[in-house]
């Protein structure tokens, strides 16, 4: 199953200045197979990103891995209670980094639906902020007008 949808993105980082939300509304694409679903959209100006495409690829109810591919690559994985480190490449560096899923929760079916991660950032092994990300997913049906 391969469809075109509506993905909501709204990341939210908690540092030393308070919380800091951005929301991000595009278009994307959703596969899925056997449980397991890949939501793909291009980052925009918006998020300080334009070009990358992310992609959130969810394994298993637990288990969810975001890669971004473009002028930055990168590849982190959620799993509640579990440290993860990956190299967060600049295209001119590369930092080290770390992150602890707090909560993941995947609510998803052939007809799109939820996905949250709540997590903490170190970059080179000492903390950042505490970042979340809430991603709504909702097929585009052809009689549709979208942004």
């Amino acid at each position: 199953m391969k469809k075109e949808v509506l993905i909501t993105v709204r990341g939210t980082q908690e540092g030393e200045n308070g919380p800091e939300t951005v929301e991000l509304m595009t278009r994307g694409t959703m596969t899925g197979r056997n449980g397991k679903f890949a939501i793909s959209y291009e980052e925009t100006e918006l998020t300080g990103t334009a070009g990358v495409i992310s992609t959130f690829l969810v394994l298993n109810p637990e288990r969810v891995v975001l890669t971004r591919q473009g002028t930055i690559k990168s590849r982190m994985v959620f799993v509640k209670g579990v440290r993860d480190e990956s190299l967060y490449d600049l295209g001119f560096g590369a930092l080290l980094l770390g992150v602890f899923t707090r909560d993941i929760q995947v609510e998803l079916s052939d007809d799109g639906g939820r996905l949250f991660i709540d997590y903490v950032v170190e970059i080179e092994q000492s903390y950042a902020n505490h970042n979340s990300y809430e991603v709504l997913i909702k097929p585009i049906h052809t009689e549709e007008k979208v942004p």
